[in-house]
């Protein structure tokens, strides 16, 4: 029998056809849907606020008396405006005198509602507009009536206010009771949680004790719905985990691969990526497939510890692919190893979709046979054609640019063995957020860079002072550097600064023969072209979009501006500044602006001048913008929890991994009658995140 959570959205008092077309739009389709669509804030309708006490940019209840009343033309419509005065003003006071309520659009009965002398109660946000306080459009009240609380949904266009609020009071009276919980009874009884309807209930028609409690703080339901979310996050993470356990994988055993791999390069490893190489070698000499994630700062030495590893699984006898996200990079990462692999005795390939059908049917033959041991390549590698003779490792490049589906693809055809998979990012994630959002993953961490690296010195510039950042340039051009010079769109526009631009500044300034551009418009065959010439020196300055943002690596680079750095995010600005001072010189990034900062934008870039610590830079971002800043497009604005805080949730998110591994040990597959709703909450979050991962 079906729930009253399964009835059709239009069966709500009015929702008729259009406006249920639009919430269906927006993935609102049953009455138990809209129980999930949150109050932004709640409008506390309880207490007027004396005129002269209005502040700017406040939501506020005003009572009052009409003064004066007009009614003006506005766009071919006739707009209305009424003044309110505080029927009896303290003497002295500083406030406003009076408050002005405007309707750019009149509607029928405010001339009767708001006649001359009448006592008026209405609603809505104040604004100052010529030092009077102004509400427009506001909400009329009845007077004699009780004030009330009223939550504030999220505008959706075409759907009124107090329609969508009607709409939901009624699906939370109807259905919330009957919104089942993902954690049995039984063991909510025994950790002191109540039911989820109720903290849904709790939310949309929230009690004035609560709320008079917690003044502009979260409310306490918030936590139950919390607490829920991660729960799910955890059963889903374990459940996973336990999937991949239960395949084989070859064991390669380390020696003598490791020992012979870490002295073949052309320095030595530091202690951090020793101690790095020490944990996946005991991982990849296990039948049970590794799956590992390799954090650590830009310039610390990944790529060197995932070489090591390669030299392990070729010594064993098998194949190692290595992804990279751009044919730039992977051309890159197959340059660097090259002279490494080849004093180890390993024959390296290169797939990308830039190879001739030739080119390409070669190395498919070369992959399938075993006559190549490690391929270095991008998504090409995840196409259906390719075959591995014997494939024992998968090396991800950039994590969070390709997939867990996409990645998990490639290691799966032809074997009833599971390569082993090392991820990587640059991006370091504080611990507890690298657990949640990467599911099934180890963490190995590489927390410390080569010894004499020199921090690169930030600064920040407005963008108008264009003549410190040429001397700079000249500067670092004198000590036989090079410059980066990257800018937040290719073409210019009222808002953004383009390479066009940016690029005839610096031709006309340095000469046009030693500058050059990179950007996602040209071909592969370019971009490599104008890396080679930049790299070799016939280019001195690169201007660019972000394709430089990740992994190139050009020893001579010894200074990178960043035109309208408030644009970016504060771990991709780290990322582009890793791509100076490698080679241990001095080094500069400048980071300018155009026109004043906001508060967010200028704390992000002050925290980028005060330090090249990317660990801390990573807490600082999670601060400023959350979870889902931090890792880019790809989770963009959200986690993927809606109601758990991961920067301030570390309590919360320990006790749903206790409640997690509680519900695990008794049910290992959720196969109990009382886990089922945990076991299809389970799949549906599943699904969702193959469609979220394979759509990045």
């Amino acid at each position: 029998m079906p729930s009253l959570l399964d009835h059709a959205i239009e069966t709500l008092p009015g929702i008729g056809p259009r406006t249920g077309a639009v919430l269906r739009e927006r993935g609102y389709q049953t009455v138990g849907d809209l129980l999930w669509l949150m109050p932004r804030r709640y409008d506390d309708q309880r207490h007027p606020t004396p005129i002269h006490e209005l502040r700017a940019g406040e939501y506020a209840v005003v009572a009052g008396k009409v003064r004066t009343t007009r009614r003006f033309p506005r766009g071919g419509h006739m707009g209305f405006e009424a003044r309110l005065e505080t029927e009896q003003p303290p003497p002295d006071h500083a406030g406003y005198d009076e408050l002005k309520l405007v309707w750019f659009r009149t509607v029928p009965g405010l001339s009767q509602r708001f006649e001359v002398g009448a006592s008026v109660r209405v609603a809505g946000r104040v604004n100052e507009y010529r030092g009077v306080a102004t509400i427009a459009h506001p909400e009329v009240l009845k007077e004699g009536e009780p004030g009330v609380i009223e939550p504030r949904y999220p505008d959706i266009p075409g759907i009124r206010r107090k329609t969508l609020q009607r709409a939901v009071r009624a699906a939370v009276d109807r259905a919330a009771r009957e919104v089942p919980d993902l954690i049995p009874e039984e063991l909510r009884a025994e950790v002191g949680v109540g039911p989820i309807g109720d903290a849904l209930l709790s939310i949309h028609v929230p009690s004035p004790a609560v709320l008079d409690a917690e003044p502009g703080g979260s409310h306490p339901a918030q936590h139950r719905l919390a607490l829920e979310e991660l729960v799910l996050w955890e059963l889903a993470l374990r459940l996973r985990r336990a999937r991949e356990q239960r395949g084989t994988a070859q064991p390669f055993a380390p020696e003598p691969a490791v020992s012979t791999a870490c002295v073949a390069f052309p320095f030595e490893l530091t202690t951090a990526q020793r101690a790095a190489v020490t944990a996946l070698s005991a991982s990849l000499n296990q039948e049970k497939p590794m799956r590992n994630l390799l954090q650590g700062d830009v310039g610390c030495g990944k790529t060197a510890v995932a070489l090591v590893a390669c030299a392990q699984v070729v010594g064993g006898g098998a194949q190692a692919a290595f992804l990279a996200p751009t044919e730039l990079l992977a051309d890159q990462h197959a340059a660097t190893l090259q002279p490494t692999a080849e004093k180890l005795g390993l024959r390296l390939g290169v797939f990308t979709g830039a190879l001739s059908k030739d080119q390409r049917r070669a190395m498919l033959d070369r992959m399938a046979t075993g006559a190549v041991d490690l391929v270095v390549g991008t998504h090409a590698l995840l196409s259906g054609e390719i075959r591995f003779a014997n494939l024992g490792l998968v090396v991800v490049d950039e994590q969070h640019r390709f997939g867990v589906a996409q990645r998990l693809r490639l290691g799966v055809r032809d074997s009833t063995r599971r390569p082993h998979l090392l991820v990587m990012t640059a991006t370091p994630i504080p611990r507890s957020l690298a657990l949640v959002l990467y599911a099934g993953l180890d963490l190995t961490t590489i927390d410390a860079k080569p010894p004499g690296r020199l921090p690169t010195t930030t600064r920040m510039l407005p963008r108008a002072d264009r003549s410190k950042v040429f001397r700079q340039l000249e500067r670092a051009l004198e000590a036989g550097g090079r410059a980066y010079v990257v800018c937040p769109a290719i073409s210019s526009s009222d808002e953004l600064i383009g390479i066009d631009h940016t690029l005839a500044e610096m031709k006309e300034h340095f000469g046009a023969d030693v500058v050059g551009q990179i950007h996602g418009r040209l071909s592969g065959d370019e971009r490599r072209a104008r890396m080679r010439d930049f790299a070799d020196g016939a280019l001195k300055i690169l201007v660019g979009t972000t394709v430089l943002e990740v992994g190139v690596d050009v020893p001579a680079a010894n200074i990178i501006v960043v035109e309208q750095a408030d644009r970016f995010g504060l771990a991709q600005l780290h990322q582009l500044r890793g791509r100076v001072g490698r080679a241990g010189q001095r080094s500069a990034c400048l980071l300018t602006y155009v026109g004043p900062l906001s508060p967010e934008a200028e704390a992000r870039l002050q925290a980028l001048c005060e330090t090249d610590d990317g660990f801390r830079l990573a807490e600082t971002d999670l601060e400023l913008r959350g979870p889902g800043h931090l890792f880019g497009y790809r989770q963009s604005g959200t986690s993927g929890l809606q109601f758990a805080n991961l920067t301030k949730d570390g309590d919360l998110l320990r006790r749903a991994g206790e409640l997690a591994d509680r519900i695990v040990r008794s049910d290992p597959d959720l196969s109990a009658p009382q886990h089922a709703i945990a076991r299809a909450a389970v799949r549906r979050w599943e699904g969702y995140e193959a469609v979220r991962e394979d759509a990045g």
